[in-house]
């Protein structure tokens, strides 16, 4: 019996990957990767990352997840993919399970992660590039130094909320910034920090943009973030 893998594909960049990932997912039978399901279409983010990488020899197997608060769907798929990674591990494949950004951060592998442990199956993790590391490096702006401290929120509502992490911390990195961002953007317009506006990183559709002004009428996609600095 082999372990099973969990492989963390980086932000976008299909060259932002490890050379350890690298080398399991050549050397894996079968590749287990999310995908979304909006409005019926089925689409997959790390798709073109393992397309680039000419994975598309091995056994590939997604697992979509429907774009919604309501959480039982989500559930159901990852247990079937659970019992269909068991059932490929008895078999004697090797199998690796990629996921967007690093593997512990709000990564879908972490809730198959749970129920893989639950039913007792070996599993070893391979961590990666988050998308606020490579926003940064993007900006070419430093995330923290020497005693600076950081917070990653996600979903933020109103400009109170970040207004009181500006408290106790001196760089604020909101994820998943699309459902408050019309409800706080023109506020935060106005506040002396130093923003920093990421999205689709790492593909071609990358935008970026210090001008907050810029965004006035742009839609914010899923895969977007910010990055506020005092």
């Amino acid at each position: 019996m082999h372990t099973i893998h969990g492989i963390a594909l980086g932000p976008g960049d299909p060259e932002l990957l490890t050379l350890k990932a690298l080398r399991i997912l050549n050397e894996v039978d079968v590749i287990f990767y999310p995908g979304s399901i909006n409005s019926g279409v089925r689409k997959s983010f790390v798709y073109p990352i393992l397309q680039f990488h000419k994975l598309e020899d091995k056994e590939l197997k997604g697992f979509f997840l429907k774009m919604s608060n309501d959480r039982s769907q989500a559930s159901e798929v990852y247990e079937a993919t659970a019992q269909e990674i068991k059932q490929a591990y008895h078999s004697g494949k090797k199998i690796a399970i990629v996921c967007e950004g690093d593997i512990s951060l709000y990564a879908s592998f972490s809730y198959l992660l749970a129920k893989l442990q639950k039913l007792e199956l070996p599993v070893s993790l391979v961590p990666g590039i988050n998308s606020f590391s490579l926003g940064a490096a993007q900006h070419q702006v430093p995330l923290s130094l020497l005693n600076d401290k950081v917070a990653v929120i996600p979903r933020v509502k109103s400009i109170d909320q970040i207004t009181q992490y500006f408290q106790e911390f001196d760089t604020v990195i909101l994820m998943k910034i699309r459902s408050g961002w019309n409800d706080f953007q023109s506020e935060l317009a106005q506040k002396d920090w130093k923003c920093y506006y990421c999205e689709r990183l790492g593909t071609k559709e990358e935008f970026i943009t210090s001008d907050l002004t810029t965004l006035t009428q742009r839609e914010i996609p899923y895969f977007s973030l910010l990055i506020i600095k005092k």
